[in-house]
């Protein structure tokens, strides 16, 4: 089953705390939430609850949807939000379906669009500040299909051959390949064991470097279009791989560009975090308590702590095995 995915941090009391911070940088943390006559409870007692880390996530959350907001609300085309959220409707078997699986997540369809339009703006940001020209898209990308004939996993894997076995059939089936390059489409469909791709005639779309194994990416990215491969090995079996025509390059160029560089400032966090200073300037945030200000620093605009993040996400997906049977690397 699909999830939705929520990238937002949920605002809760740290949007009372941000508020209750505002007033004065000195005594911020005195400022008194609740009165009673058991006792008052102040800001400092719920910060030392919730954690400064926390509470500067969430609160930096909420600042960073105002400044996205403010910057690029006339920029962004809400219509083609739209028209994405009522293809994802269909996708997940109708509206109804749809809401019931956001009211499981604590989200309304309005809140979900919200949440769309906060990540087309943080997209436009890093666009702003990440430039990718065409040149680089044509020179990290190919369009490719491939047939894969799979080998064993373990005893148990009924779709896989033996090494021996797929390396013959590999070595049939490029002979019929190489008699009639035209035909590749048809022979993915029938023979390709990657279930995703042998359905679209072995079609990849288009791959970005560092996306795939190294033996495949190599393979690929030295051929021509309309080229084919020779025998290709990875993990997964053996290869036959196609560099197909890209006469939807223009079409297609704008959604690579943005992966492009989702790619880049996943290696280099630090191309995220100068954008969000920039935009803190530019806005003239000032922080109102210390211990938010000097939380923010030492996690969100850090980037050597985005790495370490990352790197735990990794680890924790590879335990769960969550890399799965693909060729993505």
């Amino acid at each position: 089953m699909k999830v939705i995915k929520k990238v937002l941090i949920p605002v809760s009391a740290s949007a009372l705390l941000l508020g209750a911070c505002g007033h004065d940088a000195t005594d911020s943390k005195e400022n008194t939430l609740i009165t009673s006559k058991a006792g008052d409870v102040k800001v400092s007692d719920v910060m030392n609850k919730i954690g400064d880390e926390q509470i500067a996530n969430s609160s930096f959350q909420v600042l960073l949807n105002k400044l996205l907001n403010k910057k690029y609300k006339d920029k962004v085309d809400t219509k083609d939000i739209d028209k994405e959220v009522e293809q994802e409707q269909k996708q997940y078997g109708g509206k109804d379906q749809f809401e019931s699986m956001l009211k499981q997540q604590h989200m309304s369809l309005d809140d979900y669009k919200e949440e769309k339009k906060l990540q087309a703006y943080q997209k436009q940001l890093l666009e702003d500040k990440v430039k990718i020209s065409d040149k680089d898209i044509k020179d990290n990308t190919k369009k490719a299909s491939h047939i894969l004939i799979k080998t064993k996993e373990n005893k148990k894997d009924k779709q896989g051959l033996s090494d021996k076995e797929a390396k013959k059939k590999a070595e049939d089936i490029l002979k019929e390949v190489k008699k009639d390059p035209d035909k590749f489409s048809a022979i993915a469909k029938k023979e390709s064991k990657d279930s995703q791709s042998s359905k679209k005639g072995g079609s990849l779309g288009y791959v970005i470097k560092g996306q795939m194994e190294d033996k495949f990416e190599k393979a690929l990215f030295k051929l021509k279009e309309g080229q084919v491969s020779d025998i290709v090995k990875t993990d997964y079996g053996y290869h036959i791989i196609k560099a197909d025509k890209e006469n939807d390059f223009d079409k297609e160029k704008n959604k690579l560009k943005s992966k492009l560089i989702q790619q880049k400032v996943q290696k280099n966090p630090k191309l995220l975090t100068d954008a969000y200073k920039d935009l803190l300037k530019e806005y003239d945030v000032d922080y109102k308590d210390r211990d938010i200000k000097k939380a923010i620093d030492d996690s969100i605009l850090d980037p050597e702590k985005i790495k370490q993040q990352q790197q735990q996400q990794q680890q924790q997906q590879a335990m769960q095995g969550g890399q799965g049977a693909s060729l993505g690397g």
